[in-house]
């Protein structure tokens, strides 16, 4: 019986802890902070073409950038050191589709932009190298 109870008892510590991480869990109601695929950011850059609320944020360095970058994206460094500044001037009620190169930074421009309150943020998951592996357009 105290067997039984004692992995009962780990049991429930592990489901208690399960998913415990040091970033924050919680979103503001109506917050929608989404990773997604590269197929789904290209299904949503299409439905989105030419809306004023949806923002395409590259959060690679300029170099990157120019080297090739969605269409009608916005660049932001994440590494400027001005980045949460810049970044908090946006505003927070549109849609935001955010990708880097692998996921990285965009990952933590993501944690950023849903810490200052922003409404809905989706990071591209593998960034420009999974559309890009994808087959999928870019400019330079």
């Amino acid at each position: 019986m105290r067997k039984f109870i004692g992995v009962i008892t780990v049991m429930a510590l592990a489901a208690a802890f399960a998913g415990c991480s040091d970033e924050p869990s919680v979103t503001l109601p109506g917050q929608i902070i989404k990773e997604i695929s590269a197929a789904e950011a290209y299904a949503m850059v299409q439905q989105n073409a030419g809306k004023a609320d949806f923002i395409i944020l590259d959060v690679r360095t300029p170099s990157e950038y120019t080297g090739g970058h969605l269409a009608g994206a916005l660049l932001i460094d994440f590494n400027s050191g001005s980045f949460r500044t810049e970044v908090d001037k946006l505003d927070k009620s549109k849609r935001y589709l955010v990708y880097c190169r692998t996921s990285n930074r965009s990952g933590q421009a993501v944690a950023v932009m849903k810490e200052l309150g922003f409404k809905e943020v989706y990071d591209m998951d593998g960034g420009i190298v999974a559309w890009e592996a994808a087959g999928y357009p870019t400019v330079k």
